[in-house]
C-alpha cells in the first residue's frame, strides 16, 4: 500500500512538469524541491523498514541515474529538467515497485532483472518518444515535395514551412525551432543541420526574410516541433508502474527464442 501511495503522490507533479514543459519549454527547479521534500517521509519510512538492503538500492539507483543523465546533459541529448526528473525518481523510488490491486498483480510484464525504476521510466519515454517521428515522417508523405529527397532523413524529424508564414506561427505560440542554421561559404548561403534545433524568434525570422528577399535562399524551410521530453517520462512513469519495461521485456524474449532455435 505504501509504494501505491508514494507513485500516486508522484504523479500530480510529473503532470504540472508535462504541463509546464509544453507551455513554456521550462521547468522550474522549485518542482523537483518540492517534490522531494514533499515525498521524503516515504524514503524514511522504507529506509527504515528496508534497512541497508534499502539504502545500499537507493544509492546505487542515485548514483546510476545520476552518471548516465549527466552524461546525456553534457552531450546535448538531455535537458536540464529532464535529468532531474529522472534523478528525483531514482531517490523516491529505488526499488522496482510490485503492486497487487484488485487482484491483479503489476506491472503487467513482471518487474525486470535491473530491478531500476527510474531506468524503466527511461527506456519507456525513449520509446514513447520514437512515435513522434513517425508521425511526422506520414505528415511529410501527405505533403511530399520532390525537394524533401535533398535531406531524406529530415522527413523524420522535421516538416517544411514557409518562411513568410513564421511571423504568424510565432504570434500563435508554436513553439518550433529551425533545425538548420545557414552560414556564408565562398560567397553562398549554405544551411547546415544542427541536433538541438535553433529557437525561432523575431530576429531569426527577419534575417531568414532577408536571405529570402535576396534571393539566396528558398522560401520554405524546415522546423522541428520539438516535443517536450517531460511528457513522455510522465508517460513512461505511468507505463512502467502499469505495463513495466517492454524493451527489457521483448529483449528476455528474444533470448529466450534464440535459446530455442539454437
Amino acid at each position: 500500500m505504501i509504494e501505491a501511495l508514494k507513485l500516486a503522490a508522484c504523479l500530480p507533479f510529473l503532470l504540472y512538469s508535462s504541463y509546464s514543459d509544453l507551455k513554456t519549454r521550462r521547468v522550474s527547479n522549485r518542482v523537483w524541491k518540492l517534490m522531494l521534500l514533499s515525498l521524503s517521509g516515504f524514503v524514511l519510512y522504507e529506509t527504515v523498514q528496508g534497512g541497508t538492503s534499502y539504502v545500499l538500492g537507493l544509492l546505487f539507483s542515485f548514483f546510476f541515474i545520476f552518471a548516465l543523465t549527466y552524461l546525456l546533459f553534457r552531450l546535448k541529448a538531455f535537458g536540464g529538467a529532464d535529468a532531474k526528473a529522472l534523478i528525483v525518481l531514482s531517490i523516491l523510488v529505488p526499488v522496482y515497485p510490485a503492486l497487487e490491486l484488485g487482484g491483479q498483480n503489476f506491472p503487467l510484464l513482471g518487474v525486470p532483472l535491473h530491478g531500476l525504476f527510474s531506468l524503466t521510466v527511461f527506456e519507456n519515454a525513449l520509446l514513447l518518444t520514437a512515435i513522434v517521428p513517425l508521425g511526422i515522417f506520414c505528415y511529410n508523405l501527405f505533403h511530399f515535395s520532390p525537394v524533401m529527397l535533398k535531406n531524406p532523413f529530415y522527413m523524420l524529424v522535421a516538416y517544411r514551412v514557409n518562411i513568410g508564414e513564421l511571423r504568424l506561427l510565432l504570434e500563435k505560440g508554436r513553439r518550433i525551432r529551425l533545425i538548420e542554421h545557414f552560414e556564408f561559404e565562398n560567397e553562398k548561403l549554405v544551411p547546415h543541420f544542427t541536433g538541438n534545433g535553433i529557437v525561432l524568434n523575431l530576429n531569426a525570422i527577419s534575417r531568414l526574410e532577408a536571405h529570402t528577399s535576396k534571393g539566396l535562399m528558398e522560401s520554405f524551410i524546415w522546423v522541428t516541433p520539438g516535443l517536450p521530453f517531460m511528457v513522455p517520462i510522465s508517460a513512461g512513469f505511468l507505463t512502467a508502474v502499469v505495463l513495466g519495461d517492454p524493451i527489457f521485456y521483448l529483449i528476455i524474449k528474444f533470448i529466450e527464442y534464440w535459446n530455442l532455435l539454437f
